[in-house]
């Protein structure tokens, strides 16, 4: 997709920065990512609770069919038209030398994905796809890549409303990065509480709430870095009772259920139902 240069506009030290973390900001984040689960299976071995490595292989092997796939749809399609609907229907130009442009876009993409996140928690079409990442029996690091790479297909379309305000498709890549590194961070079990934190932001608290099984627990904190939304909207929950982490009695436990996911299941599912007006409401109702 090429790079950009906000410097013109002024702001020489803030668009600085912007320029060089856009331009290594993907960079960073395999960097930070490696890093956090290089220590965690250090912190575990040293405990003598170190990861089930069946689960730590399906984990990675999601996350990087789910890399290869975003990249390829990325690049070869999104980009693209990404970058035309910027040039040529944008309703805005933003001056990305603010500050509060970025804080204010940042705000509106969370605010987005707290409703998309919603959704594949109510929508079997998209459950089948997301209920890999809820999968773990435990929560750590790993899990934070246990993502399928179904949701490379259809997010990324998703995000063409950040072009058409006006806001440059590189910068979203930045904050694309920026929002995964802080969700690499609270798939942890090592931080318990931060009252201080929680009436604001997502926290790892929180987090562990919406990974759990628990009937009180299910479809809440959607959330990924704001934990406003849940609490505007009725999908809060605090973290009480300690956490029982994956999908109830399915078990997607190796490389080849995760990169399926639940659509075999679905399929069948469907396939059962005779009516084809059913057929088609059957995929958008919530999953059981």
């Amino acid at each position: 997709m090429g790079s950009f240069d906000i410097g013109r506009h002024g702001g020489r030290m803030f668009t600085n920065l912007i320029d060089w973390y856009s331009a290594n900001a993907a960079i960073l984040l395999v960097v930070l990512v490696g890093s956090a689960i290089a220590l965690e299976q250090v912190r575990r071995r040293a405990d003598g609770s170190r990861d089930d490595v069946g689960s730590a292989r399906t984990s990675l092997t999601s996350g990087l069919a789910f890399i290869v796939v975003k990249s390829i749809v990325s690049k070869l399609a999104v980009a693209s038209l990404a970058l035309l609907v910027y040039d040529q229907f944008r309703l805005f130009t933003l001056d990305l030398a603010n500050p509060w442009v970025w804080v204010v876009v940042f705000v509106m993409r969370d605010f987005i994905y707290y409703w998309v996140h919603r959704a594949e928690h109510r929508i079997r079409l998209l459950w089948a796809s997301h209920m890999v990442h809820h999968s773990p029996q435990t929560i750590g690091f790993t899990t934070a890549v246990r993502v399928p790479w179904m949701e490379a297909v259809y997010k990324p379309w998703l995000g063409l409303w950040l072009p058409l305000i006006g806001f440059h498709p590189v910068a979203a890549i930045a904050l694309d990065a920026l929002a995964a590194t802080m969700a690499q961070l609270y798939h942890t079990e090592s931080v318990r509480r931060i009252p201080v934190l929680e009436r604001l932001f997502v926290t790892p608290s929180a987090h562990r709430v919406h990974h759990g099984s628990n009937p009180e627990y299910i479809d809440k904190n959607f959330g990924a870095v704001f934990i406003v939304w849940d609490r505007m909207f009725g999908t809060f929950e605090p973290e009480v009772a300690p956490v029982r982490y994956g999908i109830g009695h399915e078990r997607i436990d190796t490389p080849v259920k995760a990169l399926v996911g639940g659509y075999p299941a679905l399929l069948a599912e469907t396939r059962a139902i005779t009516a084809w007006p059913e057929r088609a409401r059957h995929l958008f109702t919530a999953p059981t």
